[in-house]
Parts: structure tokens; sequence; C-alpha cells
């Protein structure tokens, strides 16, 4: 990710170990000062950073540095100290916030992340250690933190919760007295700085089990980087990701300024700016002149045909149009019900099964030989499986040569729309069904304690009985879990109902208090026909229900293509999606009156 003008970030780990699942907070490395590759006028060169300063009470938790809106705000970190040449904090997530409950679920289920800090630099002395430049950077104005998905620095990013934990101050700020290592812990940092580089096998087998060290590896990962750079210099033209040299930031660019006239309300970047005010038809003369074809001459009808049928990049604004209209639809349109699920991903269109600790393990006494019991972890007979759903539009040659932006932005925005009502749908299917489990009983069902004997309205009694049942609820083993009631989901038949039981009263007498209030957030969906209601865990404490995404696609995907049986352009709107329950015992059911 590239950093912002003036602003340096760097990242490490998150030790996922220390999470608190009760006060939503995680202990983190934000900085162990080691060396990150940068560049200036001169070339490459080392940053190091001094920690050794004060720091503030708290600073923001950004979603990889995202300033865009409020909802990228995920928290706070606080308490931030230098303790063993590292610069540690604890980061606390909000609740309040959708990605931050995401998050939360998926490190209480083990889930590593990097953390990368935002910064200005006050004061850079400089040096040359192995021959190399070094730059230090002291006087630090630290802006935020950022929880992000590949940490910046390398050699803290490989490191194990361990290892974090014993960070070692003069070998992360000196590239000359590394810690002593094994020949197969060296060869493994070979591999992960070629990996890293993305270098060829040949330049591991040359430097694996060879006699030279670490940093004389560095410096040629270095060189063939350097060297890998300038041939792709020599064959095209440079540019960065944001210039008008580059086609897709171009059409990027284009295609929100387009948006815009179809939203307002959106703040156009920077780069976006000069397209505003251009017609369909301007904007198609302009990827032609980009892609070296005249339009001397040309009507409005022949510019689009042309910008369409040749190897500009006028079918890619559109697409960058549709996939913001998509999204924005979709983001707009949340299921409360998503709130009681975990989101997960999957590899493949294979069956998920869940992971466990098998349930007859307890701490016992060490005996004299110092043998610890093992722990087993055993596949869940519980599984479900992502599959793939969509559907297509079309953006007619008449509509372009019309300028008509809001024809096919509505046409996009009932996509997005539905791509959010179809995840609701089958979110709410789930409840609703009861499927059966592999244990043959329903998900909802007397033998699993998680449903009321007879049907009962909203009241103090039934809800006192329905947090005891899901507080009662073991483990295979007899065990008690910790199930904590978080959320109370209802259909609209039910709503005021639920909004009078916890709503917040000052109660004359001690006995006319409301337990509930504050304590359980309500979540009301028209899916939910009837006058059932449900009491469920937070997902980060009990995964009952999930649902998934395929690996790198989260949401729908947008795809395009210029038509030859329709007139124009095509989009085809694509989810690979999924959800199945894995567990009972952080649902409970009441079929209400």
């Amino acid at each position: 990710m590239a950093d912002k003008p003036g602003v340096r970030t760097r990242a490490a780990p998150l030790r996922a170990s220390s999470w608190d699942a009760e006060a939503w907070t995680v202990e983190a490395v934000l900085s162990t000062g080691a060396a990150v590759e940068r560049y200036d006028a001169r070339g490459a060169f080392d940053e190091t950073l001094s920690l050794d300063q004060p720091w503030p009470d708290s600073i923001p938790l950004l979603d990889s540095h995202s300033r865009a809106s409020v909802d990228d705000r995920l928290g706070e970190v606080f308490h931030l100290q230098t303790e063993g040449g590292a610069l540690r904090g604890t980061v606390k997530l909000s609740r309040h916030n959708d990605r931050a409950k995401r998050i939360a679920a998926e490190i209480s289920d083990g889930a590593d992340f990097g953390v990368s800090i935002g910064y200005v630099t006050g004061k850079v002395t400089e040096a040359t250690r192995s021959g190399r430049r070094v730059k230090i950077g002291s006087d630090l104005t630290l802006l935020e933190a950022s929880l992000t998905t590949v940490p910046a620095d390398a050699g803290t990013g490989l490191r194990s919760n361990e290892n974090m934990s014993e960070t070692n101050t003069e070998a992360a700020e000196t590239r000359d007295a590394p810690p002593v290592k094994t020949r197969a812990q060296t060869n493994a940092e070979i591999r992960s700085i070629a990996k890293a580089a993305g270098l060829p096998q040949d330049f591991i087998d040359a430097h694996v089990d060879a006699e030279a060290d670490l940093p004389a590896v560095r410096e040629a990962a270095f060189a063939a980087m350097a060297e890998r750079s300038a041939a792709a210099a020599s064959v095209r033209a440079p540019h960065n990701d944001n210039s008008n040299d580059n086609p897709e930031a171009r059409a990027r660019a284009a295609g929100e300024a387009m948006y815009v006239r179809a939203n307002p309300a959106h703040k156009p970047s920077e780069q976006a700016r000069q397209f505003m005010g251009m017609s369909t038809v301007d904007i198609a003369r302009e990827s032609l002149r980009h892609a070296n074809v005249s339009t001397t001459g040309l009507s409005g009808s022949t510019v689009i045909e042309r910008a369409l049928h040749t190897t500009s990049d006028f079918p890619l604004v559109f697409a960058d149009t549709v996939s913001r209209t998509v999204r924005q639809a979709y983001e707009s349109a949340p299921s409360g019900i998503r709130q009681i699920a975990r989101q997960s991903t999957v590899r493949d269109f294979r069956a998920k099964s869940a992971i466990g600790l098998s349930s007859d393990i307890s701490l016992e006494k060490v005996n004299e030989h110092g043998e610890f019991k093992s722990g087993t972890l055993v596949e869940s007979a519980e599984s479900y499986s992502a599959d793939t759903y969509g559907a297509i539009i079309g953006i007619t040659r008449k509509m372009l040569i019309n300028d008509d932006i809001s024809a096919f932005t509505d046409v996009s925005s009932r996509l997005g729309r539905a791509a959010a009502d179809f995840e609701a749908d089958f979110l709410a299917s789930k409840l609703s069904d009861n499927p059966r489990m592999a244990d043959g009983k329903s998900v909802f069902h007397a033998g699993h304690g998680n449903l009321a004997a007879t049907g009962s309205a909203i009241t103090e009694d039934a809800l006192s009985a329905a947090r005891l049942a899901m507080r009662s609820q073991t483990d295979e083993g007899g065990n008690f879990i910790r199930v904590t009631p978080t959320y109370l989901v209802v259909g609209p038949a039910q709503e005021t109902a639920a909004e009078k039981i916890l709503a917040a009263i000052t109660p004359a007498n001690s006995s006319d208090a409301n337990p509930f209030s504050q304590r359980l957030t309500l979540i009301v969906d028209a899916r939910i026909i009837g006058n059932a209601w449900y009491l469920t865990a937070s997902p980060a404490d009990v995964v009952s229900l999930e649902y998934s995404y395929l690996e790198g696609a989260p949401g729908p995907q947008i795809e395009q293509q210029v038509g030859f049986d329709v007139d124009g352009l095509r989009f085809k709107v694509r989810e690979d999606f999924g959800a199945g329950w894995l567990d009972f015992r952080g649902v409970y059911r009441n079929a209400g009156q």
C-alpha cells in the first residue's frame, strides 16, 4: 500500500493470543523500529525508527489507513508505550462498527492481522550500514494505527507470537548484529526474503545452505529487484497508480466522475475532478485519444461505437461506475440478521467444516516427570459450502448516445440491493427453516435445550427463561461454556413488544427495575414472519451461524463485456456465497404468541 503524502506507514503483527472477548481488546506491537525499505530521489534506502520518546494517550484505529468515512474507524489504541525496544499498545475494537464486529469474531477464532502506523518524522539522521544508506527517524508524530493484511516490515511480520513478546532492541535496530540462528532458521528466512521480493527458485537455490549471511542475501535481493525494475522501465513508460498515464487509473477516475452525476452526495477525488462535467461522448472521445485513435469529424454515435470496439479504456469507465453503484446500494441495505452470524471465507466450493477443541480436556496437575495432557483438534460434523449466484444487465448503445446515466445506475442500484436482499433472505431462511444438524435433531430442538416448551409473549419471565437456558449450555463433555445473550431478534409483528421490554425506564421501586434494559440489542427483520422471537449470543463469543464468501471476493463482483448480441455493454454481477449452522448453543427460539 502506498504511503499518504507526508505520512509514513509501517506494519507489525497483531498478537491474537491476548484477545479479551469481554472487553474487545487485544495487545499489539505497533512498531519494532526495524528497517523498512523506502525510496527517494537517490534511490533505495532503509528507514529505521527511534522509539525512545513519549507517546499520546490514544490514537484512532483505522481500516487500512482509510479516512474516507466514520465507518473506517474500527476503534482506538491506548496505553501506548515503548517496551523492550518496541512500540506497544492496547487495541480496543468498537462494538458499533460492523467491520470491527467481523474482525472481533475472526480474532476470537484465532486469526492474525497486521498493524500499521501512520506517522510524520520530525528529525532524520543518515548513516551507512553494510554498504546501504540508512535513515533513522526520530521525534515522531503518531497520527493513527490501522489493521492491514500485509505488514510492511517483513522481519516482524514473519515472527511468531512468542518471538513478538521477546523483541530484541539491538536486533531490531542494528543490521550488522543479527541474533544467532541455526542453518535451518537462516534457510527459512532466505525463502521468506525471496518470496517477499518475488524472486525465482534459482535465487533460493543459490543462497540456501551457502555461506552467505542474511544481510548479504538481503543486498542480493535488493539488487535483483532493482535490476528487474530497470528492465521493466525500459519496455514501458513509467507511471504511478494515480496518473493519467495509467489506463486503469484514468478509467477509475472517469468512472467516479460519472458516478457523481448519479450520486451528487459523493465527494470526487482529485483525479476524478478533471472529468467532471464531461458527457458520455466526451469521455469516449478522450478514451480514443489516449488510444491514439483520431476522432476528427466523427459523430457522437460513431465515437461511442469506436470506443466500444477498439482497445480504448471506455468499457472500463462504465465497469467502474456500475461497480460503485452496485457496491453503494449493496452496503446501504444491510441485514440485521447478519449481526448474529460470523463472516468467514472459503477457498473453494467444497464443504467447509469447523475445527474445535475436544471436550474432555481440563487442567490437571503436572506430575513429577513434567508431562502435560494434550488437547486434540477435532473436525465438527457440521458443514456447509458456497455456491455461485448472479445476474446479467445490459447498457444499450442508445443509453450511451443519449448520455442517460440515471437509466443504468438505477438498474445497477437495484442489483446491489438485490445482492443484499439475497444474502439476508439466505440467512433468514436458516432461522425459519430450522434444518436438521448432524445429530439428527433440528437446530432449535428440546434436546438441544434451546427451544421454549410453549410459545409465549416477550416478557421478563420469558426472557429470563431463555437466558437461563443459554447460560446452562454445556459442551459434549458436560463442561459449562460461556454463552452471553446479546441480540433479541424479532419480526415486525413483535417489534413494539420488544421495544417495550427493552426500554430504559427509571423505576420508582427496585422491584420495577428492567433487568434487560441496555443488555440486549434489538434486531428487527421483515423476513421473520409471525410471532416467533429469538435470543442469540454474539458470534465473537459463540459461533452458531456462519456465512462465507469465496476468498478474495466478498460481496457482489462485477465483470463487463462488450456485447455483440446486445448493442452496447453487458455486465455480470456474480456472488460466491454460502451459509450454514455450526452449533446450536448460541441461539434460542420461542414460538411466541
